[in-house]
């Protein structure tokens, strides 16, 4: 009796298996990302002069072919001519194509390839200007550069994953949800990411208060624009 049972088991589990695959929803196409790659140039976002970015050679080359990308940087308008000028908050909008895996990257991986040094990452809430209350992933790092007088500029970042009517601040997050929608409602998620960046240096009279500071009311003001709230609830 033991020996049948044995024998019958695994074909027992592989039906099982199959019959699970069978009931499970049906991948529809994949489903595009809640944010606009429309960012605003010029002075359409008011307070702030954008400049649009291209993406760089090394980008292109770590990433899939179809990886799109937007991108643009922002320096807030003076208020008085002789008002200082502040460094530039540079923003990423990146589109993954069909290999996920190759599309998009954690910046905790992508930065210090690019030679930024002590990666830090903690989790920050943000109110944006719309009332939404949003968690992002910020991070802190510091580049080397050529200058005796300031060996290194400080850089902060903040970025979050964009899918279709969904937000996640992790990368496990992201994953997490990824699987379960396609397991549940066989959704296929096109992922964006989204990622403002912007440095500091106390040697240049450059705080991390102030640019911290001008990063989150860039991406409080921009982010009402870009995503579709009646989509992400």
């Amino acid at each position: 009796m033991k020996k049948h049972l044995s024998a019958f088991l695994p074909a027992a589990l592989l039906g099982l298996l199959l019959a699970c695959i069978y009931f499970l929803p049906k991948h529809q196409g994949l489903a595009t990302p809640s944010i606009s790659g429309d960012l605003p140039l010029g002075y359409s976002l008011p307070g702030w002069d954008g400049v649009k970015v291209q993406e760089s050679e090394a980008e292109r080359k770590i990433l899939a072919s179809d990886t799109k990308f937007s991108k643009a940087k922002y320096t807030l308008q003076k208020r008085v001519p002789w008002e200082q000028s502040t460094p530039a908050v540079e923003v990423s909008i990146v589109y993954s194509g069909q290999e996920m895996n190759n599309s998009i990257h954690r910046p905790e991986v992508c930065l210090p390839s690019q030679g930024h040094l002590n990666v830090q990452g903690t989790e920050s809430k943000l109110t944006l200007q719309n009332g939404k209350e949003i968690k992002l992933t910020r991070l802190s790092s510091k580049l080397p550069i050529q200058n005796k007088d300031c060996p290194h500029l400080q850089f902060i970042h903040y970025y979050l994953f964009i899918g279709n009517g969904t937000i996640n601040h992790t990368h496990l997050g992201r994953n997490i949800q990824d699987i379960m929608d396609r397991l549940i409602s066989g959704k296929v998620q096109s992922w964006a990411y989204f990622q403002a960046g912007t440095h500091w240096a106390p040697e240049l009279g450059l705080s991390e208060k102030d640019a911290d500071a001008r990063l989150r009311k860039l991406i409080s003001e921009l982010l009402p624009r870009q995503i579709d709230w009646e989509q992400v609830k």
